[in-house]
């Protein structure tokens, strides 16, 4: 056979070959990529989610009809929140909108001057849900901020 014939050394075939060859590389890549990161608002139990959220509801009508006001602020490493009903402790979720990784709870205790405080050492920058409830759950209240803010947010 001569060297024009052998089909290994004709540019063409080599074109014919790569281009199927890169889309199959690059669906294999896709494929990997989507299962490593995969998002993490896609919720598998709509139903059961569903019921919950009805529940959740209830807990914030209660906290409406019992006239709870509260105000929060976030510092760097520190929580602050003042409510205008006197309980032992509060429960506060911290959530980051799209980034469940980073969602953390905290325990506030009221200290003496009657503001209810707890510290945390987790990167807060963003935007986030803070959800407020007692230890006992009869109500429950929730806001979106930017945080760390120096200012007092009403939920």
């Amino acid at each position: 056979m001569s060297d024009k014939h052998v089909w290994f050394k004709n540019p063409w075939v080599w074109l014919i070959i790569a281009l199927p060859l890169s889309a199959v590389v690059g669906g294999i890549a896709t494929v990997i990529i989507t299962n490593k990161h995969q998002p993490d608002m896609v919720v598998d139990e709509y139903y059961k989610k569903g019921k919950a959220i009805n529940q959740e509801l209830t807990l914030f009508d209660n906290a409406e009809q019992l006239g709870i006001e509260v105000k929060i602020r976030v510092l760097q490493n520190k929580v602050e929140l003042k409510i205008n009903k006197d309980v032992p402790a509060l429960k506060l979720a911290l959530s980051h909108s799209t980034l469940a990784k980073r969602d953390f709870n905290l325990v506030l205790t009221k200290n003496a001057s009657g503001l209810y405080t707890s510290t945390f050492e987790n990167n807060i920058e963003g935007k986030w849900q803070l959800s407020v409830s007692p230890m006992d759950d009869n109500w429950k209240m929730k806001t979106h901020a930017a945080l760390p803010n120096l200012e007092w947010t009403e939920l």
